[in-house]
């Protein structure tokens, strides 16, 4: 039997083969190989004695010489359209870059001073600004509401290199803003918690990103993003107001206008890793994803290549 040569279809075969291999180790040195930093950004409200207390509260050496950034109320109305006066930019941010899948964390140092803001709330507006993998340090050295420290977040990450979306950035601030107006409305009810509520927003946030990914967020309608609400708000056993609960729709569904096609996996590993690290929440959005969507795709993917090296087997053996 003479077996007959394809050099063009073996060589097809063998860059398949790289591909494959390359591709699923290079899931494993990437994250081995990736980058801590940190970006320090002061409000540009602070004298210079304020400064220095800030960057001690922040834990950085006000004599180590590290670059210190500060953020203005013209970064406020470019990255969120919202004027701020340069002496009203008093929170203050440190900002630790980290490698993929640590997630997004905040602390705040001075809980005392920052009125309206907690942290698992700066941490979830950050990833509907599409901020992921940071630790977020917060300061203030007076009584402030927080809102600029988000602003500041912003200004890191760009110092930082990472590629801001104006409309990712406008619903994290959005959302920022809704929570806390829905937080003051429900300051005597007694079915409402803070916390409570932040995690119905994280599993709400998910589910949204999940549709998405199905139906395309084109498809995805406001009523649907309503039933997503009113359904895991009870599952938390949360009631507030209809008006509330209109104002979380429209603010979720400026969250649902940002996300591609691309955002879908990264978006529902970051609100995973915040909910487990935050609060120990068993969410699992990524084993539903992998169960509907690339997990699926990745196996098509093997099974192709396996066809094709097949299907190249029974053609030289079947030449004689």
């Amino acid at each position: 039997m003479k077996i007959k040569k394809y050099p063009e279809t073996v060589l097809i075969i063998a860059l398949l083969a790289i591909f494959s291999m390359s591709f699923l180790l290079t899931g494993f040195t990437a994250n081995a190989a990736g980058k801590a930093d940190e970006i320090v950004v002061l409000g540009a409200g602070l004298n210079e004695s304020q400064r220095i207390q800030t960057l001690e509260l922040l834990g950085v050496d006000p004599e180590s010489g590290q670059t210190v950034n500060m953020v203005t109320g013209a970064d406020a109305e470019r990255y969120i359209g919202v004027k701020y006066s340069d002496t009203a930019m008093i929170s203050s941010v440190k900002v630790e870059f980290l490698d993929k899948n640590n997630g997004v964390s905040t602390e705040i140092v001075t809980p005392d001073r920052i009125s309206k803001v907690k942290s698992y709330q700066y941490s979830n507006a950050a990833i509907t600004a599409g901020i992921y993998d940071t630790l977020i340090v917060v300061a203030a050295v007076s009584p402030v509401t927080g809102n600029s420290a988000l602003t500041g977040v912003y200004k890191a990450a760009e110092i930082y290199g990472v590629e801001l979306d104006a409309d990712k950035l406008e619903a994290g601030n959005d959302e920022l803003i809704t929570v806390q107006i829905i937080e003051d409305n429900n300051a005597g009810n007694a079915d409402y918690d803070s916390e409570e509520f932040s995690k119905a927003l994280t599993e709400i946030k998910g589910q949204i990103a999940e549709l998405v990914e199905k139906e395309g967020k084109d498809n995805v309608t406001i009523e649907e993003i309503t039933v997503i609400v009113n359904n895991v708000l009870q599952q938390y056993n949360i009631n507030i107001s209809q008006a509330d609960i209109d104002r979380l729709t429209s603010t979720l569904e400026k969250f649902k206008n940002t996300i591609s096609a691309e955002d879908v996996q990264k978006i529902l590993e970051q609100l995973q890793t915040f909910g487990e690290k935050t609060w120990g929440m068993a969410l699992d959005l990524i084993d539903r994803a992998k169960a509907e969507g690339w997990w699926q795709q990745l196996v098509d993917f093997f099974r192709k290549l396996f066809e094709v090296i097949a299907d190249f087997f029974r053609r030289v053996f079947s030449h004689n």
